[in-house]
Order: structure tokens, then sequence, then C-alpha cells
């Protein structure tokens, strides 16, 4: 609406232009609704037809733009569901007279907008479901997938490690029966031969236990890694590092290559050392002449297959030994590098096949020399060298000329091998690529399905909301008699006859209260001046105190002064006694009746809401003052039953009496029944009693701060009570004008407030140093009492005031500082805090002090108040004898 409109109770009335232009906003706003929620559907539609293949970057891109626009149209909804509910809320506080003069017209109204509201909730509805739908059959779509492919993965994988474990273990396999086979002719050739030969063959029994040995190492090597192979990224990992071992075993072949060339260029320079150091032997022409062609010829040939044997086996062996070891060193390197080693050492293969055989053969030769040379005769290892060098050319030739079939096959397996490795790793990388892609998919997919679901999640709790309100409001206009007939049980007024009201415009405070003093000895009761003082200055600070709590042993007379006070100062009165099973605000204030489906409002509330009409409003008491008496408040937790009450009152403060965010307390009156709006307004007077027993709770620090708690004093003389004493006749009611009158404090001058700032500055001081504070509430609270202080007010010279002031802050001392204290250790370092503050408050609080340090079992507890009947004359025994004696609770 254009203009706002205050909904207080004398100003609830709409007219019908009124009614019309909000039945017209909302019909605007639910055909704006539902066009987002059909544009919302045609991108949800959209949406779902892209779910059918796998996104790219920018579709996925396109996709969040459209979430942070499906976010930003929510945003809209929910600023329009909030517009909503405002309309809601002036709805029903305009009910109660709507519903007598237009019930027809809102049930009408009410009924379209419900029907529209609930066709906007269904579709909403349908369009979740959708989403869900689709978020959930496209997720398990990616889930199922990305499993396929694992498990394809994974079998290739296994596969392929199989294949490679046979291969090798086959090529092992033949390796080494050919090596058996050679070993055992040469040991049967070696019998008839030299010792050197069987040594030889010893030495080749030797490296055929240790390959046996590695062969058994290697099969359970082999077994030991397809079991340990469970995860995608290992068995790439592994087949990478196939191909560095393979490229190692190339690269380690190519430097024996190497070493041998080297050796053999090496061998030419060297042959005059060589025919010295063989002249200086003993000759053994004889004994190798003595050896066949064709045992060199097996000689050479065994020494070659030895060789040969000796670097395979080890090849193998280093292979497999060090799969564990380099599968994460050589993973990066391998890609860039392998496939230009592997053509290097194919094309160096075939132009150094002959010279290997020819180094190993010269190579094996010379070892042979070297291990035979020494104290033999030079002259015949010349020959034998001569001889020896002459069948190496006849040997060189004839390896030259024959083929090596075991290197070729070795070449074109290594090749094939190689090859197959090619097509794995390209196959891998591919299956790497797509897996990482189905990977980011469902991730992306899942976190879709989170974010949707927590959408879900909230448009369910907003339309429950909506749904919960929206039920209240029909309720309300559909039955407005049911919701009539529980407001009609709160509105009956407590009091029903017609009080008298004191018309005077100026009533002066001393004599008012001195009335109220006169009144109540007249009456045969008693209370000291400075407690009456301090109870009537105690109510007028409402404003940041709200709470007046009245604290003592029981039989003091804290029930009678708030009774007695209210009577005979003409302000309208109600003790409330408080329960131990209070644990709501409903306890204090009433319940619905489900049984006889009635509203049953307590005393309090009644008279709650007869205090807040206008006098010609079923007897309302707006225009007098109203106090309200919870009595033992300690026997349940106040903070349960009152804390509301106290946030809501503290509100109240700078705010005009017709602010529209003046607090209220909405009272519950059933289920799916709007509240009923309590004004708290400033003319009710709060005030509590307390025991101080092991039946009660204490009062946290929020009550505390909030309120004033007064210590009834213990009497120093017991009197008997009278018994025919007859109360005194009331006094016409207070107008609330009068009582706000009052509330106009002193305004301070520095010179006259800033010591008793600086005496409550020193003692927050002290607390500091056993970790406590006083706030800034507590010196505001200080400085308003003693401005409201009456004699402060009335004062007409400069002692009278400060006599005054002194007599406030000692009061508030004790209310507000001394509670502060409560539970400090009364020895110790603590013990050094409260000597301080001691020396600090006036002298009159010492015995009182004294009594809180002595008297509670080592903890600062403030029990008496003394200080109170200091100026009492009423107290001197004499005195006694004529004034009217206390009554008990």
């Amino acid at each position: 609406m254009s203009e706002e409109k205050d909904y207080t109770k004398e100003e609830n009335v709409y007219s019908k232009e009124d009614v019309k232009k909000l039945l017209d906003a909302s019909k605007k706003k639910i055909d704006e609704q539902k066009n987002q929620i059909t544009d919302l559907n045609n991108q949800l539609e959209n949406y779902k037809s892209r779910e059918a293949s796998i996104p790219t970057e920018e579709e996925i891109k396109a996709f969040n733009e459209q979430k942070a626009d499906v976010v930003a149209r929510k945003i809209a909804l929910n600023a329009q569901e909030e517009a909503f509910k405002k309309i809601e809320a002036s709805l029903v506080a305009a009910s109660h007279d709507l519903a007598q003069k237009k019930a027809e017209l809102f049930k009408d109204a009410e009924k379209l907008a419900a029907d529209l509201h609930e066709k906007r909730i269904n579709e909403t509805k349908e369009e979740i479901q959708k989403m869900r739908n689709s978020a959930t059959e496209y997720c398990e779509t990616l889930r199922e997938d990305a499993k396929k492919a694992a498990e394809k993965i994974q079998s290739e994988a296994n596969d392929f490690a199989e294949k490679i474990r046979l291969s090798a273990k086959t090529e092992y396999d033949r390796i080494v029966n050919d090596a058996k086979g050679k070993a055992n002719g040469i040991i049967d050739a070696a019998k008839v031969d030299t010792e050197n030969l069987k040594n030889q063959i010893e030495k080749l029994k030797k490296e055929n236990a240790e390959l046996s040995g590695k062969n058994t190492e290697l099969d359970a090597q082999n077994k030991a890694l397809c079991e340990d192979k469970q995860g995608l990224v290992n068995e790439l990992k592994q087949q990478k590092a196939e191909f560095d071992k393979t490229t190692a075993t190339y690269e380690k072949t190519m430097a024996n290559f190497e070493t041998l060339r080297v050796q053999l260029e090496s061998s030419g320079k060297n042959v005059d050392e060589f025919s010295k150091k063989i002249a200086e032997m003993d000759t053994r022409e004889q004994e190798l002449n003595a050896k066949n062609d064709d045992l060199d010829g097996r000689d050479r040939i065994v020494s070659f297959k030895e060789k040969r044997n000796d670097v395979k086996s080890k090849g193998l062996d280093e292979r497999e030994k060090n799969i564990d070891n380099d599968v994460e060193k050589r993973y990066s390197e391998i890609l860039a590098d392998k496939d230009r080693k592997i053509k290097r050492i194919e094309e160096e293969a075939a132009s150094l096949r002959n010279s290997i055989h020819a180094n190993e053969s010269i190579v094996a030769k010379f070892e042979d020399l070297k291990a035979e040379f020494d104290g033999k005769n030079p002259a015949e290892i010349l020959l034998d060298y001569q001889r020896v060098k002459q069948e190496l050319a006849l040997a060189l030739e004839k390896v030259n000329n024959t083929p090596s079939y075991t290197l070729q096959k070795t070449a074109a397996d290594l090749a094939e091998e190689k090859e197959k490795l090619v097509e794995r790793e390209n196959a891998v990388a591919e299956k790497i690529l797509q897996s990482g892609a189905l990977h980011s998919q469902l991730t992306q997919a899942l976190a879709e399905k989170d974010s949707l679901g927590q959408r879900i999640d909230a448009l369910e709790k907003d339309k429950k909301i909506v749904e919960d309100q929206l039920t209240r409001l029909r309720s309300t206009y559909e039955n407005p008699a049911e919701r009539d007939d529980r407001i009609k049980a709160i509105n009956e007024p407590l009091i029903k006859e017609h009080l008298d009201r004191n018309k005077s415009a100026d009533i002066k405070e001393t004599e008012w209260l001195k009335g109220i003093n006169d009144k109540i000895e007249q009456s045969g009761f008693h209370f000291s001046n400075r407690i009456l003082k301090a109870f009537h200055t105690a109510l007028k600070t409402s404003e940041m105190s709200p709470l007046t709590v009245l604290a003592g042993v029981s039989g003091t007379g804290k029930s009678e002064l708030p009774r007695l006070y209210s009577r005979f100062g003409g302000i309208n009165f109600l003790s409330m006694p408080v329960e131990p099973n209070w644990d709501c605000q409903e306890a204090m204030l009433g319940y619905y009746n489900s049984i006889d489906n009635c509203f049953e409002p307590t005393d309090m509330l009644r008279l709650l809401a007869q205090s807040q009409r206008n006098v010609d409003d079923q007897q309302g008491l707006n225009d007098v003052m109203t106090m309200i008496l919870l009595d033992e408040m300690n026997l349940a937790n106040v903070e349960l039953y009152f804390a509301d009450f106290l946030s809501k009152l503290e509100t109240r403060r700078g705010l005009k009496e017709n602010d529209r965010s003046f607090p209220f307390i909405g009272v519950k009156i059933g289920s799916k029944m709007a509240d009923f709006p309590l004004r708290l307004g400033r003319n009710v007077l709060w005030t509590g009693t307390m025991n101080n027993d092991e039946t009660t709770k204490t009062l946290s620090d929020k009550v505390l701060d909030r309120g004033i708690v007064i210590n009834f004093p213990r009497p120093k003389t017991l009197i008997r009570s009278r018994k025919n004493s007859v109360l005194a006749e009331p006094a016409p009611l207070l107008l609330k004008s009068n009582w706000s009158s009052w509330q106009n404090a002193v305004d301070f001058e520095d010179n006259l407030i800033n010591g008793y700032k600086e005496k409550i500055e020193q003692i927050n001081e002290q607390l500091g140093k056993a970790g406590r504070a006083l706030g800034h509430r507590v010196w505001q609270s200080i400085e308003n009492y003693m401005s409201l202080y009456p004699d402060v007010i009335a004062a007409e010279s400069d002692s009278s005031r400060k006599h005054a002031m002194d007599n406030a802050f000692e009061d508030q001392l004790v209310q507000k500082v001394m509670p502060k204290l409560r539970g400090l250790e009364t020895r110790g370092t603590q013990k050094d805090v409260l000597d301080a503050i001691k020396g600090i408050i006036p002298e009159t609080l010492h015995e009182d002090f004294k009594n809180a340090v002595e008297q509670n079992y080592g903890q600062f507890i403030w029990t008496t108040s003394g200080y109170l009947l200091r100026d009492d004359v009423s107290n001197d025994p004499q005195n006694a004898k004529d004034s009217a004696e206390a009554k008990q609770d």
C-alpha cells in the first residue's frame, strides 16, 4: 500500500477502496509469481534437455548462470513473500473490525487468495519434484557410467598385467632351460678338461642356482604384484614402470656394450705390455695345443651363452626387483622420452650385434688369461697368444657371418612389447581422461544435487511457514466468531465497578507519599520512610529498571507494602502467586483449553488487557496506574516465564506512546490462530517478592541488571499484632498524567554528581582485580535513581539536597553494586578487594558490609539492610510503644 496505517485499537478500520487495493495488489503479485514460476519451469525443461549429454565447460558455466538467476528469483520471491507477510500482519491487526463490518467480502477475497496461493504452492511443489527426480536420475547415470568405466579399466589393467607376467615367466623359463642344457653339455665336456674349465662349470652351476632362486623370487614378486594392484592409478603407474624398466634394461645393455668396446680398443694398445708379461711366464704350449678345436669352439660358445644368459637374467631380475621401488620415480619422465630411447636402441642394436659377440668372446679370453698367467712360461704364453689370436680371427669371422637368433628374437619381442605398451598407454591415458571427466561431472552433479536439496528444504520450510500463516488467517476470517469468543474472554473486565478518579491536576509528590504513610500507620502497619521512598523511587525508574523486587526474610511486610502502597496511593493492584511449575509465559497469562474449545485467561491477562483499553471501551483503565505483584517470584526460574516481558519492557525506552514500534506481547490463544496482541503500556508497574531459602531460585544477572532489589531489614523489636485493626479507605485512582509528571528527573551539575561517579569508578577498579566489572548500565541506573528520588526533587537547600543524594546513593550501592560482589571469597586476594571497597563506601553501610563478609561461610552475600532504619525514629523503644505494628506477609 502507498500509505501506512496505524493498526492500534482505535484505528483498525479499512474502507472498501483499501480492501480493493489490497486484493488487486495481492492478485497482481500472485500473477507475477505465476509468471516467474512459468519462467522457472521453462528454464528447468531446458536444463533437463541439456542434462541428456555430458555437459561441456560452456554449458556448465551457463548452468551456473541459470542457477544464479534462479537464486536471484528466489530472493525476489522471498521479498514478495515478506511483502505478503506484512500485508497479512496488517490484515490480522485490522481483523476485529473488518470481521464485523465486511466479513462476507473478506471471506470471498481470502478464498480467492487461498486458491491462487495453493495453486502456486502446488506448481512450486511439482517443479521441486521434477528437479529432484531429474537430479537423481542424472546422478545415477553418472554414477553407473563411472562405475562401468572403472570396472573396465580395472579388468583391462589386470589382463595386461597378467600377460606381462606370463610373458616374462615364459621368457625366463626358456632362458633358464636353455642355460641348463648348455651347462650340462659343458659339464660333460669339462670332465676331461683342465681345472680352469671345472671352475668355470662350478661358477656356472652357482649362477644357475642363483638364477633358480631368482626365478622363485620373481614368481613370488609377480604373484604379490597381481594381488597388490587395487586401484586404477596404481595399475597405470605400474604399467609406466614396465616401460621404465624396459628402457633401463636397454640403457644398461648399451652401457655394457660401450664398456666392452672401450676395453676392446684399449686391448690392442696394451698388446706390448701383455707380450712382456707373457715372456716372463712359463710356457703352456703343449697343454693348449692338446685342446682341440671343438672344445675351443664349445668353450667360446659357452662363454658367449653364459654372458648372454647372465645379461638377460640380470635384466629380468633387475626389472622385477625394482618394480615397486621405481613406480613413483620415472612416471612423468617416461612419457616424454620412451619412444626416442627405444628407437635409438633398435637402430644401434643392428649395428652392434656382431661387435657384441666379438667383445664378449675377447673379454672372456682376457679373463681366462688373467686367471692362468701366474707362474706360467712366457714363451708358452706367447705362442698360445699367437694361436688364440688366429682362432679369435676365425671365431670373429664365424660370428659375424652367423646371425644371433636369440638376440633377434629378443629385439623383436621387445619391439612387439613396446608397441603393445604404447597402445596400452594410449588406452589408459584415454581412460584416465574419461574417468577424470566423469569424476568431475559426478562431483558437480552431486554438488548440484546437494544445492538443490538445500533449496528444496528451504522452499519446504518457507512453504510450511506460509501454509501455517495461511491456515491461521483462514481460520481467523472463516471462523471470526470463534476467535472473537476467545478474545472476548480476555477482554472480560477484571475490575467491573466504576472507580473514582483523582481529578486534581496538581498533586505534590511528597504530600502524596506522606498521605500513603499516614494511612499505613492509621491501618496498624509501619514501614521505614527510607523503605517507602526507595520503593516509590524504584517504581519511577521503570523506564530503565522495569521490575522492582522486594527481598528479605518471611514476615517482614514484603507483600504488604505493594498492596498498601497501591490502596492508599490510588493504584489498581493484583497479586499473582507464582507457582514452582511455571516454565513458560502461558503459565502466567493463560492457556487454550482444547477440551472445552475455549481460551482460559488468568486474572493478570484480563487486568493487563483492561489497563490498555480506553475508558469508554469495556471499562478500560489506560488513564490510571496499575500494579502487578509476582508474589514469591523466585519459586520458579524467572527467565522461563518473564524473560520475554523483561526484554520487551526494556525496548520502551525512548519511544512515544503512539510509536508504531511500541512493544507488544503476543498471547497464544489457540492452534492455527493469530496471537492476541497485548500492549505493554507505561501505566503498568511490575513488582515482585522473593525469599532466600532452599526452596527458591537465585536471580540471574539479566534480571538483576533490569530490575532493582530492595532488601528488607531484620526488625530490631518484635511487635504484637492488633486484633481490631481496620484498613483505611482507599484513595481515588491516580491518573497516569500525574504519575508521569513526577518522572521529570533533576539535571545534576557536574560538581554535584562527579563525586559519586568517582566512587563507582574506584569500586569498579577494585572489582577488576577479582575478575568482575560494572557496566555503563549500572552507573546510568544509579544516576537516574538519584535524579528521581523525591527528597532530591523537593530539596530547597544545598545541604538538604546533599543529604537526600547521599541517601539515594546508599540505596543504589546496595541495590546495584553489592549484588555484583556476591560470591567473592572473604579471604586471600579477594578479601583485599573487599577491604578496599569497604574503604570507599559510606560508613553508614559498614555494619551491613561487615555482616555480608562474616555471616556467610567464607563468601560475600549481602543479607541485611540495617542502614534503612538509621533515620527511623520509630525504632526508638519509647516511640515504638505508640507506633503501629507491622503485619506479616
